[in-house]
């Protein structure tokens, strides 16, 4: 199989540097200093799981370029970019596309396949969530840091051979891939997770583990989470109780992590507030359900950001 990896940050670099370790084509379109690091260098995966590897450009197999149109047609495009830069880059894959193409979200948010789909076209999109931990700790270095778990379904929920067979490549390159059953279920499971610990931790610039291990802020992130399965159910998602009590658990894995939010944040980058709870409290509002404490860390957040920028 060929691939092109849109957006080679900590989740498209880690996801793309295995499959082009085990043999695959794999093109990833990065930007800046992170790009020019990995021409220069390779691209080095610093992994908890899969140790410690570079994957160097050796084009035509591996190829790093910022230029989709260089990328030539691939099979399977996995966009990993962030939220706010889905509109942006949907018109720039047609180049990358084959009568047979699949485009694969593996982001943050509930609005980026219906993005994805106005400019590819809805039968060529797959939904996906990444359950990881990983982000770019230096040009041209990845650090892999928790969980690893890939799932990737059809939009329209129903089993797909084409979805089993991605599974199964991504499976052989030690990925850790499942087939979703039900990928809107998948989607918000993911984004109650998200509207809780990614905004609330760049407020109390704090770990999962120590939001949780605090009652009055464990019950913030509890509320949070709560209001998203109010919002999921009025979309016809019944999200699971034992859902809420594991994220409120946490892995210990997790218990050191500081979110991808939080990161962007203290490195002064744009952060996927919009995508995440943003999206919550619109999908909310267009079904008359009020979500005070999401509300409440959105307009907190809003405030930080606007004097960030002061």
């Amino acid at each position: 199989m060929e691939f092109a990896v849109f957006g080679a940050g900590g989740v498209g670099s880690l996801y793309g540097s295995l499959l082009a370790r085990c043999g695959h084509r794999v093109v990833f379109i990065a930007r800046g200093k992170h790009l020019k690091a990995m021409k220069e260098k390779g691209l080095k995966v610093k992994s908890y799981k899969y140790g410690e590897f570079t994957v160097k450009e050796e084009p035509p197999r591996v190829v790093f370029t910022d230029n989709p149109k260089e990328a030539g047609k691939v099979d399977v495009v996995l966009v990993c970019v962030k939220s706010y830069d889905t509109e942006k880059v949907a018109p720039q894959i047609e180049p990358l596309l084959k009568e047979n193409t699949v485009v694969i979200s593996v982001q943050n948010g509930i609005e980026n396949e219906e993005i994805l789909a106005k400019y590819v076209g809805k039968e060529r999109v797959l939904g996906a969530t990444a359950f990881v931990g990983t982000y770019v700790k230096e040009p041209g270095v990845v650090v892999h840091e928790a969980a690893g778990l890939l799932e990737v379904g059809e939009l329209s929920g129903k089993p797909s051979k084409r979805v089993e067979k991605l599974v199964e490549e991504l499976k052989k390159c030690e990925v850790e891939a499942r087939v979703s059953r039900d990928i809107n279920y998948t989607l918000w499971k993911k984004l109650m997770w998200n509207v809780a610990f990614n905004p609330y931790s760049v407020i109390t610039r704090a770990t999962v583990g120590e939001i949780l291990s605090q009652p009055e802020t464990y019950e913030i992130v509890k509320n949070l989470m709560l209001e998203c399965m109010e919002v999921a159910k009025a979309y016809g998602v019944k999200l699971k109780e034992k859902t809420l009590e594991g994220y409120l658990k946490s892995s210990p894995d997790l218990m050191n992590y500081k979110t991808s939010m939080l990161l962007d944040y203290e490195k002064g980058k744009p952060i996927e507030i919009e995508g995440i709870t943003g999206a919550l409290i619109r999908k909310a509002k267009e079904k008359g359900i009020d979500v005070p404490y999401n509300k409440c860390v959105y307009g907190t957040v809003k405030l930080l950001l606007k004097k960030r920028e002061q």
